[in-house]
């Protein structure tokens, strides 16, 4: 049994160094399956090696801190290791360094000279779920299925002197060294924004008689974006006072804004809720009024979608349903008396169905059915006429990415409204509804949109206002802090079973010049001109705005 310790004089540690590392050769295998023949014996001969304690003299392998190699070693290893395994990976150069670990060497290296590797970090969710939840739960930023279906009537052209919705403003970068950083307030990110302007305005009322007038400008906006692992909170609300001292009877507010919630019950699965609102006022010349008004009657809409989206692999099916109200304030007369326009009260319901399949990423092609029905509160108007109506619209067209540079939505199709009473001709025509933008380069874009609706209306014998509305907007980075912003809008309004038509422009160019984070100075103009056949109701006005926004 000693020979199995000593060969010829010399012990077997020197062996070991005669022949290279453990493992390296033959000899280091073959000892290995002689120490298991030898039994307790042959353990008992390793110990007596002198070498301390803690230590195998033979191998030079650690047995444990505070450990001494006794006939213990015959049998199973502490860890439950079988001395069979014990040995063959001893004789295995790729797994002393696991083998040191396992009888507690500092550090997990061996005597042998190799180090262990390190295991890599454990994943703590599936690498992919990032890129699944990009592909299947991310919306468009202007989702269609959430437009809001009940409109103001246009009678008239968007006043540019308020500035656009918020939610078709490009959005700033927090890491814009000039831009907002927002404040956090648990997950989500507000963006307050209060701005004082000063100028004038050449034709407040907006009608034939023109009065010009100094005007001034409060408005206050709130943006906010949520920063979830899943669902997901955006919205852009916009409030705003115009006050006119040289013309008190033309002061208005005007505001609008919308605020969405996607909830991801499941990977396929998604629920869009969205709530809106807009405030704005008939114009003094507007057909609908058929006289001149003291001050300008508010116009009030709101109304809220819910939607849900099923992805079967490439297929997407929405449901939503859509809810609206519409509301019209009573108009003062100059000699006092009310002209009363809660006849014109209205809600809507609409149920939307949506179908589309991608062809490939960034490109979707839809087909979208709404069916809806508008009810009055009065089933009779003034004129005797029954307006509630059921209408239908069916466009089919795609969603598409192109390079990141140019995006957007483009669909076309075909609407139909019918109303109760006969005597109101049924409204019909082509539909034209889209929105892309154009990312020229990192500092210019262009935003491109066109709409369609029908819009309600009491002049006697017509039974709808068909609204063709087409928008364009450029900006330009001058500087980082300077911005350059033109706009501009074509609208047609052809009031259906009369002689009325209007067409129209608006144009306008703001620059935005940022001190810092927090304060800014904007300077605005705005040209607007409407062309009615309606007798009194053309005008154009030109107004002038310069003013202090602060981002707290």
């Amino acid at each position: 049994m000693t020979g199995l310790v000593e060969r010829s004089g010399r012990p077997v540690a020197d062996e070991r160094r005669t022949h290279g590392q453990a493992g390296a050769g033959l000899p280091t295998l073959v000892l290995a399956a002689s120490l298991l023949a030898a039994g307790p014996v042959g353990a008992q001969g390793l110990g007596q090696g002198g070498q301390g304690p803690g230590q195998a003299p033979g191998l030079g392998l650690d047995v444990g801190a505070g450990q001494t190699a006794d006939p213990s070693l015959a049998g199973p290893l502490p860890g439950g290791r079988d001395p069979a395994t014990f040995a063959l990976r001893a004789a295995n150069p790729a797994v002393q360094g696991g083998l040191s670990r396992g009888l507690g060497r500092p550090g997990g290296a061996s005597r042998f000279g190799a180090r262990p590797r390190t295991p890599p970090q454990r994943r703590t969710r599936s690498p992919t779920t990032a890129l699944t939840r990009q592909a299947t739960q991310q919306g468009i930023a202007d989702d269609v299925r959430l437009r809001p279906v009940v409109q103001i009537p246009v009678s008239g052209l968007p006043d540019l002197a308020a500035g656009p919705p918020l939610l078709r403003r490009r959005t700033i970068d927090p890491l814009d060294p000039y831009g907002p950083l927002g404040i956090r307030l648990g997950g989500l990110t507000l963006f307050p924004a209060l701005q004082q302007s000063v100028g004038y305005d050449s034709n407040p009322d907006r009608s034939i008689y023109r009065r010009g007038s100094m005007a001034l400008l409060s408005q206050g906006e709130l943006r906010v974006a949520s920063d979830w692992s899943s669902h997901e909170l955006t919205g852009a609300m916009r409030f705003g006072y115009f006050l006119y001292p040289d013309n008190p009877n033309a002061d208005r507010p005007d505001g609008d804004g919308t605020a969405r919630l996607r909830l991801d019950l499941a990977r396929d699965t998604k629920v869009d809720v969205e709530g809106r609102y807009a405030i704005s006022t008939q114009r003094a010349g507007s057909p609908d009024l058929a006289a001149r008004v003291r001050d300008r009657p508010l116009v009030a809409a709101y109304g809220t979608t819910v939607g849900v989206t099923q992805n079967f692999n490439r297929l997407q099916v929405t449901v939503a349903a859509l809810v609206d109200r519409q509301t019209f304030e009573n108009a003062q007369l100059p000699d006092g008396t009310t002209l009363r326009q809660d006849d014109r009260n209205a809600n809507q319901y609409g149920l939307r169905l949506r179908t589309g399949y991608e062809i490939r990423p960034g490109f979707t092609p839809f087909v979208d059915t709404l069916v809806d029905t508008r009810v009055h509160d009065f089933a009779v108007d003034q004129s005797g006429l029954r307006r509630d109506s059921d209408g239908v619209t069916v466009r089919a067209g795609s969603s598409f990415e192109i390079s990141r540079l140019l995006t957007g939505e483009v669909s076309g199709g075909y609407l139909s409204r019918h109303y109760a009473d006969s005597r109101l001709r049924d409204v019909t025509g082509p539909v034209i509804d889209g929105s892309v933008t154009w990312a020229a380069s990192a500092l210019t874009s262009l935003r491109i949109g066109a709409s369609t609706g029908v819009s309600e209306t009491i002049v006697p014998g017509a039974s709808g206002i068909l609204n063709r509305t087409a928008v364009a907007e450029l900006t330009h980075d001058l500087r980082r802090n300077l911005r350059l912003t033109l706009t501009g809008t074509l609208i047609n309004n052809d009031y259906q079973g009369t002689s009325i038509r209007e067409e129209g422009y608006s144009a306008g160019v703001k620059v935005d010049y940022r001190l810092n984070r927090w304060l800014g100075i904007r300077a605005s103009y705005a040209r607007e001109m409407l062309r009615s056949t309606a007798v009194g109701s053309s005008y154009h006005s030109d107004t002038y705005l310069v003013g202090v926004r602060v981002n707290p």
